[in-house]
C-alpha cells in the first residue's frame, strides 16, 4: 500500500528533476557545500554585499579538480552540473539567513507549489 507523505516528509521531497539531482550529489559530495559555505565567507569578509554563485561554482570546480584533485580516492575530478549552483544558494541563505538576498535567485519549477 502507498501511503501519502506526511507535512514534514513532504518538505523533504524534491520540487523536481533537477532539486532530486542535486539533493543525491550533495549528499554524496559533502565537499561541495563545504567550500560553498568557505568562499562565500571570504567573500563578504572582502566586503562583498552581493556575490555570484557561479562564480562561487567556478572555484570549487578549481578547488576539487586542481588542488584537491590527488586527496580523492579515485583520482577522478569531480564533475558538478550548472544546474546545482543555483539550489546551493538557496541552501546558503537557508542556513546563513542573516544573509538572505546575497546571492540573485530565480524562481524554480515547484518554488510556488
Amino acid at each position: 500500500m502507498n501511503e501519502q507523505p506526511n507535512l514534514f516528509e513532504q518538505l523533504q521531497l524534491p520540487r523536481n528533476e533537477r532539486e532530486a539531482r542535486f539533493m543525491r550529489f550533495h549528499n554524496e559530495n559533502p565537499i561541495v557545500y563545504r567550500l560553498w559555505d568557505r568562499f562565500t565567507h571570504e567573500a563578504l569578509a572582502k566586503g562583498h554585499s552581493r556575490v555570484g554563485s557561479q562564480m562561487i561554482m567556478e572555484r570549487i570546480r578549481w578547488e576539487t579538480n586542481v588542488e584537491l584533485v590527488d586527496a580523492r580516492p579515485d583520482n577522478k575530478q569531480l564533475k558538478i552540473n550548472d544546474h546545482h549552483a543555483p539550489y546551493y544558494a538557496r541552501l546558503w541563505m537557508d542556513k546563513n539567513p542573516e544573509h538572505k538576498g546575497l546571492f540573485s535567485t530565480r524562481t524554480v519549477e515547484g518554488d510556488n507549489d
